[in-house]
């Protein structure tokens, strides 16, 4: 009894450690899991997910920033504006508005200073007539671009013209003829026929270029007259076989006339050559009219003297007339042909239009070149002086 009392007495002992056994089993298996789970966990990469406001916030303060302290450093710059295209590029464009005050190179030392320790590289990428342009990057990655745009430097304009003529308002009209194209075919005549500004040629007839010189001058659509001769007050003339004056007959003064035309086809109208004594002939200045009346032409009087009916007798018969206003270069100087120059523009600007006459000289030629574009720039409408007939 005493036996079996023993063996059954042991039999608790040994069922309790077969479950401790059992159950440290199932907690080292329960920790192990527990482990797995947790080192999966910790070395699984899962991307956060945050917003695009998010994403940016930094960069974009770090931009604004970045604005302050140029616009700080250099007070010529004013900030434009700041654009993010969509693979997120921004571009900050600045508006310098003092060049002199500030260098591309100031700019860049201290985009530099000031971004480098973030770990960007600052590149100077363009510059161009009016802007330069920086990149700010990492690696090969570009962040952004900042732009600065200055306006290109330009000379302060500085009229040559006097002061009262320098600038006109109500575009007031200035007619040049130039007279005594024909003669010759030379420099002079190429520089005129050249002139880029509007002015009239007066073509003299009989001469050994006249009709080539009238077809050049119609070709670069330049407006040409006849430059019709007529005797002085002393009945002489440069130009014995067209003169027209008072001794002629009727008939011949109208074949002179019509040989003229022939001699200068592109002519839209007539002026006197010389004619000190024809343009005081109401006989003569009424065949003429009525000659440019049928020609459907119009008649500018030159004014070599006071006493000239030119322009009288054409307004009675209808005829679309005007006269000249100022002799550019009765006195072959450029500083004189200027000053005519600018006594005509003066004209113009009380009366709203003016007419000058001036001759094919070098120092014409040089004054108008000069001169003309000023005029035109000052405000003066430089016309062919068919505008200024009526």
């Amino acid at each position: 009894m005493r036996y079996f009392y023993y063996k059954d007495s042991q039999a608790p002992v040994k069922s309790s450690g077969n479950f401790l056994k059992i159950f440290l089993m199932a907690l080292i298996l329960i920790v192990i899991v527990v482990w797995v789970v947790m080192w999966n966990a910790a070395n699984t990469y899962e991307p956060e997910v945050i917003s695009e406001q998010g994403f940016y916030e930094g960069y974009f303060t770090l931009n604004t920033r970045m604005d302050q302290t140029l616009t700080r450093r250099f007070p010529s710059l004013e900030f434009v504006e700041g654009r993010l295209s969509d693979d997120g590029l921004g571009t900050r464009t600045f508006k310098v508005s003092d060049q002199k005050k500030i260098r591309a190179s100031d700019i860049e030392k201290l985009l530099e200073s000031t971004l480098g320790g973030f770990g960007f590289q600052i590149k100077q990428t363009s510059e161009g007539d009016d802007f330069w342009e920086f990149q700010v990057g990492s690696d090969s990655t570009v962040w952004s671009v900042y732009r600065f745009e200055y306006p290109e430097e330009k000379a302060a304009p500085t009229s040559i013209l006097p002061a009262d003529i320098a600038k006109v308002t109500k575009r007031p009209q200035i007619a040049v003829i130039i007279d005594d194209f024909g003669y010759s075919m030379n420099e002079t005549i190429n520089g005129f026929i050249a002139l880029k500004e509007p002015f009239t040629a007066a073509v003299i007839p009989g001469r050994p270029y006249s009709t080539q010189v009238d077809e050049r001058l119609n070709n670069r659509r330049i407006q040409t007259l006849i430059h019709m001769p007529m005797v002085t007050v002393t009945n002489t003339t440069s130009e014995p076989n067209y003169a027209l004056s008072d001794d002629l007959s009727d008939g011949e003064i109208l074949r002179r006339l019509k040989k003229a035309r022939k001699d200068v086809p592109k002519a839209a109208g007539m002026n006197n050559h010389q004619g000190s004594g024809g343009t005081q002939s109401r006989k003569v200045m009424t065949s003429v009219a009525d000659f440019l009346t049928e020609q459907k032409m119009f008649f500018v009087d030159s004014r070599t003297i006071a006493a000239s009916v030119g322009e009288t007798i054409a307004k009675e018969r209808y005829l679309p007339t005007n006269s000249r206003d100022v002799f550019l270069d009765e006195v072959d100087d450029q500083e004189a042909i200027a000053g005519e120059l600018f006594r005509l523009a003066r004209i113009a600007k009380e009366h709203g239009e003016a007419i000058g006459i001036g001759h094919c000289r070098p120092n014409t030629l040089k004054t108008l070149k000069k001169y003309l574009p000023a005029l035109a720039e000052a405000g003066f409408d430089l016309v062919p002086v068919s505008k200024l007939v009526r």
